[in-house]
């Protein structure tokens, strides 16, 4: 009979549901988990890159912990013995955060960030810091896409994307100013939640601005970034009730779907801002949407507009805002910045203070704009889908582009992709979905990710099990 690590090893890794319940039962050891991570890392960081750096003795020391409390029937939640990456741009107590830059190579964070805290509370193992571009920006970073390492695995949480996407870990932070969530989960065929912004708290993670900046995990399903939203939400908002139901609080994913996602609408978008897809992601994007409409109600929708303008207004804030938290090393210090963070340094000083407090009122103006076109079609539950990029993962010169992602993270709507096909070059795509709450994704994108059923994996992957 196969030892539970080598099972691990010739097999995809188990959802981070069925690894903690399997460690509850004791059928599967923490330790387990963290071998069978740090083996991946061993076997494919040379090619990939995704690390700054892994805490191979302390994730060891800490699953050892872990596995003595639950023989004391003490079980710390649900993410008891689940190692997870954290980008780094975000604390953790007595590590580095270097933000990529050479700045920061002294820095060393005395506390955890909010969301790291609340992950080591649900009893994760934080297994190391996962590559970031410089400043969370738009250098191409080091991390190559594991599907293949010709192409960007997309900014700025590159790290995250691809460990997730080879298994070195069941989950990572990322987070995210235009698309570096969305876009890098998207382009490494994994999941990814951008959640709402103010929904979790920015605490102890290096800026980029102070009005976009969102935080939210990267996982290989929707369900697995189910429970890690909720126990991050649970921790930012001393617990569920005090921001859903008691029916959302108690919910696994699949009791959430039955009960909120079927029968619900999904608006496909449509404008301007959807003609940038190259012709082959709408060709794809339109697969999946027929393999949908048998069970979820499809309707398209056509963006106000006001979102042809969305894209200039983000910019706006973004270069001001990132230039304003710069302002003491830049430009005296220009020669340790990249050259794509120095040139979106130097923009700010093109935008006049009206035109960035403009680009400040119109995001409330063009939330309530979409939200009242969504009360006229008298679903306001209902959940926006469009790709999550435009098209697959372009080459390493650069990390790809936040057309599709930009302006739900400038309106602060929560949005989750899914991967939902390949595409010619063998690549995946992304389908994103956005709504008004997170449940409203979750249950939307979950129900579809069950349709879709996509199970690929990165070939590099497959070579090494």
């Amino acid at each position: 009979m196969l030892s539970a690590k080598r099972r691990l090893m010739t097999s995809e890794l188990p959802s981070i549901a069925r690894a903690a319940h399997d460690i509850r039962e004791g059928l599967l050891r923490p330790i387990d988990l963290v071998e069978h991570c740090l083996e991946r890392i061993e076997q494919l960081e040379a090619k990939v890159k995704a690390w700054v750096f892994v805490d191979s003795a302390g994730a060891r020391c800490e699953a050892q912990r872990l596995e003595k409390l639950q023989q004391e029937d003490q079980d710390l939640g649900p993410l008891h013995g689940i190692p997870v990456g954290i980008k780094d741009i975000i604390d953790v107590a007595g590590w580095p955060t270097q933000c990529g830059s050479p700045l920061r190579e002294d820095h060393i964070a005395s506390r955890d960030a909010a969301v790291v805290a609340a992950l080591r509370q649900a009893g994760a193992i934080i297994l190391g810091k996962t590559v970031t571009t410089e400043w969370a920006c738009f250098d191409p970073p080091p991390t190559r896409n594991p599907w293949n390492v010709e192409h960007t695995p997309g900014g700025s949480s590159s790290g995250s994307a691809a460990a997730v996407a080879c298994e070195m870990c069941l989950a990572a932070l990322g987070t995210q100013t235009g698309g570096s969530i969305i876009r890098p989960a998207a382009f490494c065929g994994v999941s990814g939640l951008k959640a709402g912004f103010g929904d979790l708290p920015m605490d102890g993670i290096a800026p980029l601005t102070m009005h976009l900046d969102h935080v939210g995990p990267i996982a290989r399903r929707v369900s697995d970034l189910y429970i890690i939203w909720q126990a991050l939400a649970a921790a930012a908002h001393g617990s569920m009730e005090s921001m859903f139901s008691r029916r959302w609080a108690d919910s696994d994913l699949e009791s959430w779907i039955d009960a909120y996602g079927l029968n619900k609408t999904l608006f496909v978008l449509e404008g301007p801002l959807l003609d940038n897809a190259t012709p082959e992601m709408q060709q794809l994007f339109q697969q999946a949407l027929s393999r949908l409409k048998t069970s979820v109600s499809l309707r398209p929708l056509r963006l106000p507009s006001s979102f042809d303008e969305v894209l200039t207004w983000h910019r706006r804030i973004n270069v001001v805002e990132a230039a304003a938290y710069h302002r003491e090393t830049f430009p005296s210090r220009r020669d340790q910045y990249g050259p794509c963070i120095a040139l979106l340094l130097d923009e700010a000083q093109t935008v006049s203070a009206v035109d960035y407090a403009e680009a400040l009122i119109r995001r409330e103006d063009v939330r309530n704009e979409l939200a009242r076109l969504l009360h006229q079609h008298e679903d306001a539950l209902g959940c926006l889908v469009m790709p999550a990029t435009i098209g697959p993962a372009p080459g390493t010169e650069t990390t790809g582009v936040p057309t599709f992602n930009a302006p739900w993270s400038y309106i602060g709507w929560p949005s989750l992709t899914i991967p939902c096909g390949l595409a010619s070059n063998g690549l995946p795509i992304g389908m994103q979905f956005i709504a008004m709450t997170a449940p409203q994704v979750f249950a939307m994108a979950g129900l579809c990710e069950r349709i879709l059923g996509f199970h690929e994996r990165p070939k590099l992957l497959e070579t090494n099990t």
